[in-house]
């Protein structure tokens, strides 16, 4: 039975998220900023169109805010994942297996099984999308994920068309690999893409033209596979079980300027301790642990600094003390004074499940001391979760503090808030 993969992206995923309920965005720019109001997540394909770019912080672009008549929002990440639910709830009836790959995107196998094109089959998919739940989509279809991703790249593109484009034929491959930039291919990172380029390949079908030889010899196995799939070779299969988390990342951009050690010890005790409660959440617990701090990178008046240090815990853990501890010994570390810090945050990573290490051999810890760890974690975790987030919490952290972020712009909740449910009069 033939399989072709489909890839269905949201366009501009949190700008449309804020549009749904708010008719009067049509036609206009729309933009949603990070946590903290701090830099640019999302734009709108009319915000790109002004010169609205990613990533770059809120007061850089007001001039052109006060210029046109931008629509500007905080990060409401309930509303997000709300909708995104719904989206791969909607995908899920429309093929055999699906993947989520991220909040936005999903892969979707097709299979031969009707006389309906698959292109009659993604418009289908594309104007229900969108007619329930008001998320326009664009979709690339193709042999594999490799050039399901290369179609969509240039659907996407496509905002006059039917953003829907078909790559099944392989004089279509090549004619769409030689204008794609080779760092655009799916698996090219931005330190690959920039070795590739020095050495002449700079298009995804000059990659596509390559001697697999070298390809294998430079570009690994994983390199490889994406070669073989430009090919249209499958390689990359479909992963529809929930994959466990590699790690866990708490961070914040800070509203003023931290000097002092103190201050930023207070942070980074109330990132780890976030950090801990979301892995034992998950029942997972980790190998490692980084703690980073930087300074603006946009403001370059001051001493530009970024400081991280990375431990390897003794034996794998979720404990929130033993997290804590570590968390602080590192930010001993890299703490230089005089220099004005603007963010700072906490990686926990080697994730693995709960049980499944052994304990080091040097260390005795006695049952009884272990099981005082579990049930003192769990003490934390729900009174916090009972009475929410920050009822109880380390002495030096100040909780309330640091997790109210400025969020100047929030929409409503809508769908994740009975209260905040749009009404129709």
């Amino acid at each position: 039975m033939m399989k072709i993969v489909a890839l269905v992206d949201c366009n501009s995923f949190y700008a449309s998220c804020e549009s749904i309920f708010r008719p009067y965005l049509r036609g206009k720019p729309v933009v949603v900023l990070s946590n903290n109001d701090g830099c640019v997540i999302a734009r709108s394909s009319l915000a790109k169109k002004i010169g609205i770019k990613m990533g770059v912080p809120f007061f850089q672009i007001k001039q052109i805010i006060k210029r046109y008549p931008v629509q500007v929002f905080s990060s409401n990440y309930s509303l997000y994942g709300n909708i995104s639910t719904r989206v791969m709830g909607v995908l899920k009836n429309y093929c055999d297996q699906l993947e989520i790959y991220s909040v936005d995107e999903a892969f979707l196998v097709l299979n031969k099984h009707s006389q309906r094109s698959f292109y009659t089959r993604a418009e289908e998919i594309q104007k229900t999308v969108k007619k329930w739940l008001g998320v326009p989509v664009s979709i690339g279809i193709a042999k594999n994920k490799t050039l399901s991703k290369v179609a969509n790249h240039l659907a996407k593109k496509d905002e006059m068309g039917s953003q829907i484009i078909e790559l099944l034929a392989q004089k279509q491959i090549e004619i769409s690999l030689k204008v794609l930039d080779v760092g655009d291919i799916w698996g090219i990172g931005q330190r690959t893409s920039k070795f590739l380029q020095s050495q002449g390949i700079k298009s995804a079908y000059d990659l596509y033209k390559s001697d697999p030889r070298w390809i294998r010899k430079y570009l690994g196995v994983v390199g490889e596979r994406t070669y073989r799939e430009l090919h249209g070779e499958i390689c990359f299969s479909i992963i529809e079980k929930i994959q466990a988390k590699k790690q866990c990342r708490v961070s914040r951009s800070f509203e003023n300027y931290v000097c002092d050690f103190e201050g930023l010890e207070k942070r980074i005790i109330s990132y780890a301790t976030r950090a801990s409660e979301k892995i034992r959440s998950d029942k997972l617990q980790a190998k490692k642990i980084t703690v980073f701090i930087k300074s603006n990178k946009f403001n370059k008046k001051d001493y530009p600094y970024y400081g991280f240090k990375t431990y390897n815990f003794i034996s794998p853990t979720n404990d929130l003390f033993e997290i804590v501890k570590f968390a602080t010994r590192s930010l001993k570390e890299i703490y230089r004074p005089g220099i004005k810090y603007k963010k700072a945050g906490v990686l926990l990573s080697d994730l693995g499940e709960e049980g499944i290490y052994n304990q080091d051999l040097f260390v005795r810890n006695s049952e009884e001391d272990i099981l005082k760890k579990v049930r003192l974690n769990k003490v934390f975790d729900n009174l916090n979760e009972r009475y929410g987030s920050g009822t109880i919490c380390i002495a030096k952290e100040n909780y309330e503090k640091f997790y109210i972020t400025r969020r100047k712009n929030l929409s409503p909740a809508y769908t994740s808030s009975f209260n905040e449910l749009p009404s129709v009069s």
